[in-house]
């Protein structure tokens, strides 16, 4: 299914909510919440992105040192700072205290400019966007796919809802339920936020049901985040939220790595992931290329505009070159073939090709 079709049958519950701020706060006002579909983003009190670390085990403990904090300053909290809930602080070696949501550290991202910024998610698969995800009862998660934030069971399969059904009340019949496995919620089971709902259905079992409508699976999907029926039988996925949009000229190719962005002509875009000084990378006089002549900016046309997490860097000479997520775009000029990857299959550890749920591809990068 191409992803207009896709865009057309999923379930989208929030629209394009991905900009609006949300007035609760926490942590005394040192941190904000964004309102997202799949719940609240967490920025500092100028909106800049919070982001947490998955080295950082310890609740009273942070792994990101005094190297590390160069480009993840933590979130500092007062000393007087009011702990509750789910936030709390911790010491840092300087004696500094910081904030920490639901026993995570928090930190923003050197390379974020603007409010709108998340350049630091998923970056190394380490650093990810801090956010608080809508009530869900136990059993249930969302999974971030090529066609969004995907409402799943807890192993990441798919959940659709029914423009059959009418509100808490499930059509699927016995028949139906063969196909389109309705997800039974255990006896006990009650109303959650005001979202969550349970339908008892004609065989005495009972079905969770979201914003009213009954929750099913369906018996043709195989791997985690497959929507296979998405559009069959009037069913449709659950997209918490759609993916931010990309610009009109990007194309997906296949390749060894899965789906990735390529530039009209079917050239893989990798982007660069070079901070001289950081660790893990060696400063080079030519802005950290091992071969500089192998590469070529993905330039933007003199009418472009920025979109979603997409950018444009104006450079001395006036030239307009795309980044994403604050990095630089190129494609390479060994690259031949669409899905072509030679950018990663050198000693040059600091290019790394975007699948197409807009991940960096694994096994890629420094």
């Amino acid at each position: 299914m191409n992803a207009v079709t896709v865009a057309f049958f999923v379930w989208i519950v929030s629209g394009i909510a991905w900009a609006q701020e949300d007035a609760a706060s926490g942590a005394s006002g040192d941190v904000l919440l964004k309102e997202h579909g799949y719940g609240w983003l967490l920025t500092n009190a100028a909106g800049m992105t919070l982001y947490t670390f998955t080295r950082d085990l310890d609740p009273t403990k942070s792994a990101c040192d005094e190297e590390c904090i160069v480009t993840w300053p933590p979130l500092k909290a007062s000393a007087n700072a009011v702990t509750e809930g789910d936030w709390s602080t911790l010491k840092r070696d300087d004696g500094s205290l910081q904030w920490a949501f639901r026993g995570k550290p928090l930190y923003t991202y050197s390379r974020d400019v603007t409010p709108d910024d998340a350049n630091g998610d998923a970056i190394r698969r380490q650093w990810y966007v801090a956010t608080k995800h809508i009530a869900m009862p136990p059993g249930f998660a969302i999974l971030k796919t090529e066609y969004g934030q995907l409402m799943t069971d807890l192993n990441n399969m798919s959940l659709y809802i029914s423009d059959v059904d009418k509100p808490d009340a499930s059509a699927c019949d016995a028949i139906c339920a063969r196909t389109w496995h309705p997800v039974e919620a255990w006896w006990s089971a009650a109303t959650i936020g005001g979202d969550w709902s349970v339908v008892k259905r004609d065989d005495a079992t009972k079905q969770w049901a979201y914003k009213s409508k009954p929750l099913y699976r369906y018996a043709g999907d195989f791997n985690p985040g497959d929507i296979a029926g998405n559009g069959i039988e009037m069913r449709q996925a659950i997209i918490l939220e759609p993916l931010p949009p990309v610009p009109d000229w990007i194309t997906y190719q296949q390749s060894d790595g899965g789906e990735i962005l390529a530039d009209p002509q079917g050239k893989t875009i990798y982007a660069h992931n070079f901070v001289p000084g950081q660790a893990g990378f060696i400063p080079r006089a030519d802005n950290g290329m091992d071969r500089p002549y192998d590469w070529t900016p993905v330039l933007a046309a003199a009418d472009a505009k920025r979109i979603g997490y997409w950018s444009i860097v104006t450079h001395e000479d006036g030239s307009r070159q795309w980044a994403r997520r604050g990095l630089l775009l190129y494609t390479n000029n060994r690259d031949q073939e669409s899905g072509d990857l030679n950018g990663v299959r050198s000693t040059d550890r600091i290019w790394l090709p975007i699948t197409r749920s807009g991940q960096t591809m694994a096994g890629t990068g420094a």
